[in-house]
């Protein structure tokens, strides 16, 4: 109800995109994509329809392990002592630009190759 009234008060203050919302998007996406394929009867073009199912599925999948990664992360972290994530990011941002760079080059080759794990392993 809070929301509700939040949201009529302020109708077009702008809701930022968390995790939750983007997976509810694609399971939704995924539930709706036989229905909308249906209507539209789009059989012409496609070899197998359900390969749209599969990418979302793996998709969807790919998310969820990488958020329990980065739970798994922070409890991990409190638990042995070591420094908070705000703290080894205010860390990071005193490291050269270079170094920077390298880092975030390595996390998104990471990134990639676990999406492209996580699709493999579904189809």
């Amino acid at each position: 109800m809070k929301t509700l009234l939040q949201y009529f008060t302020k109708p077009w203050v702008p809701v930022p995109l968390k995790f939750w919302h983007i997976l509810a998007l694609l399971c939704i996406s995924w539930l709706a994509m036989p229905y909308v394929f249906n209507t539209l009867q789009l059989a012409a073009g496609f070899v197998d329809l359900s390969i749209v199912h599969v990418v979302l599925l793996s998709f969807c999948c790919w998310l969820l392990a990488v958020a329990a990664a980065y739970h798994l992360l922070r409890y991990l972290l409190l638990r042995m002592g070591l420094p908070t994530i705000h703290q080894l990011i205010t860390h990071f941002k005193l490291l050269n630009l270079w170094e920077q760079y390298l880092i975030y080059l390595a996390c998104y080759a990471l990134l990639l190759c676990s999406a492209i794990g996580a699709l493999i392993a579904i189809c």
